[in-house]
């Protein structure tokens, strides 16, 4: 099976990754035919790109009739074994890829909150009282809150004072 980041970040779809077989002689195969499957002594994390991993994931611990990786080196179901190592080959070649990813989520959460509030004040919720959750939520959220680039010691962003949907949360005028 090959593995894909598959969130359109351009970059990351050099980098496709899955578990290669190693054979007695010390070669590596992707394929699955009845010679190679007799030879498979194991498997390791590879990609696209021609990196390999290092862990080496023996055929006598995961025992495979196939020649296959077995699920649990695999590990694209539990994020584990040969799939967690290629991830972590994706966060050193393209750090860029964590934020990325999050500002997409990001755009999700926003358009959530903006119907969230729609149907709130639908609901006949006031803006003081939508104002008032978003702060409790906010100083819920204080200490994880992070900034690109911080606003000098004591001053505050005009932008961090209104929230995305345009219900202030700063203090009122």
């Amino acid at each position: 099976m090959a593995w894909t980041h598959d969130t359109g970040y351009p970059p990351a779809y050099d980098h496709p990754g899955y578990p290669v077989a190693v054979l007695l002689d010390g070669t590596e195969t992707g394929g699955s035919s009845a010679r190679a499957a007799a030879e498979v002594i194991g498997w390791r994390s590879a990609c696209g790109c021609g990196w390999r991993g290092m862990e080496f994931h023996s055929r006598r611990d995961w025992p495979s009739s196939t020649g296959l990786a077995p699920d649990a080196v695999d590990g694209y179901d539990t994020g584990t074994a040969t799939f967690a190592e290629w991830q972590r080959h994706l966060d050193r070649v393209l750090p860029e890829l964590a934020v990325h990813d999050l500002a997409r989520r990001l755009v999700d959460v926003e358009e959530q909150l903006r119907v969230a509030v729609h149907a709130a004040r639908v609901a006949g919720l006031s803006s003081p009282q939508i104002r008032a959750v978003s702060q409790a939520a906010r100083g819920i959220a204080a200490g994880s809150a992070v900034s690109v680039g911080r606003p000098a010691r004591g001053a505050r962003s005009r932008s961090c004072e209104r929230s995305v949907v345009g219900v202030e949360t700063g203090p009122p005028r």
